[in-house]
């Protein structure tokens, strides 16, 4: 089973978040007082972002810092993800920066982050003029391209390893070992870092998931090789223990099953078979209507008239 993109891109900058601050902002970071922390804002987000048919195809952070002056500020960080072509992509940047602004009040540093070929759709600002009137709205943006693996590889920043892992997608091997022995390579370098065994623990997880491998052979090899240059003592699969990892942060399998299944349905039946039958689960492992609207970008209020349909029907007596 294939890892959204968009999960792995939402968990690792949750579990990476001072190192993802410092790698794109890295010309800000003597002001931000990364002491006090960060505080995801994912349920505000949801409610504000414009509208984009290619959901599936991006991940969105807005996360909430401090400065050392005491000054609040937000970051709002897109993640392109594939090559779906957005023409109102600037436009769509714009609109939620001025929502963020108009509902709270709140100065934002907004990133559009490209890990796609498709040139033409890097935006970098959005323009609108007419009868006088102009809106010239500029954002930082990150295009992987870019920048060279030897590049990223040699970054001591943990971020430049996962940008690093994106590259697979770039340019992934037609030949499935070659892929085995990248994935591998990165891993052996990663091991070398000094980083947390949490830091690791996650990186390796997005590398060994960003891209998959359809020869289940292979696959097995790869994990099989993975668990000997990593020492593992799991007697479980390395995906399957990365799944375990992902569900402390609200990411189950079960429910990314009900979300690739919804992608291949058309995301109608999608976001009818993850109110039918994702919610009921996710309610099940203990996570509020907020929590399980964000994880499924689902409206607030159709999972909470799912969480009342699944417990009216858990309350119906049986006919013996």
């Amino acid at each position: 089973m294939a890892f959204p993109k968009d999960t792995l891109w939402k968990s690792i900058i949750e579990t990476l978040i001072d190192d993802f601050i410092r790698y794109f902002f890295s010309d800000y970071v003597d002001q931000i007082d990364f002491e006090r922390g960060f505080e995801f804002l994912d349920t505000e987000l949801q409610k504000l972002i414009p509208d984009n048919p290619g959901k599936k195809r991006h991940a969105d952070k807005l996360i909430k810092v401090w400065l050392l002056s005491g000054v609040e500020v937000w970051f709002l960080a897109h993640i392109e993800i594939q090559g779906y072509r957005d023409a109102l992509f600037a436009q769509r940047m714009y609109e939620c920066g001025y929502r963020i602004r108009d509902k709270f009040h709140r100065q934002i540093a907004a990133l559009a982050i490209y890990t796609d070929r498709n040139r033409n759709f890097h935006f970098k600002e959005y323009r609108e003029t007419f009868w006088g009137t102009e809106v010239n709205y500029k954002f930082n943006t990150y295009v992987l391209l870019d920048h060279s693996v030897r590049e990223l590889a040699n970054d001591p920043n943990p971020f430049a390893a996962v940008m690093e892992a994106a590259w697979q997608f770039l340019n992934k091997p037609k030949d499935e070992q070659k892929l085995v022995q990248l994935k591998l390579d990165m891993i052996r370098r990663l091991l070398k870092r000094n980083l947390s065994k949490d830091q690791i623990k996650f990186i390796i997880g997005f590398i060994a998931l960003y891209v998959g491998f359809e020869n289940s052979e292979i696959k097995t090899k790869f994990e099989q090789d993975l668990m000997v240059i990593t020492k593992a003592t799991q007697p479980m699969g390395f995906e399957q223990a990365i799944q375990e990892e992902f569900k402390k942060i609200g990411i189950e399998q079960g429910i990314e099953q009900g979300i690739e299944q919804g992608i291949e349905l058309g995301e109608a039946k999608r976001d009818e078979a993850l109110l039918n039958h994702a919610v009921p689960e996710m309610l099940q492992l203990g996570l509020d209507a907020e929590k399980i609207a964000t994880i499924l970008t689902l409206s607030l209020e159709s999972v909470q008239a799912a969480i009342e349909r699944a417990q009216n029907s858990n309350n119906t007596p049986s006919d013996n």
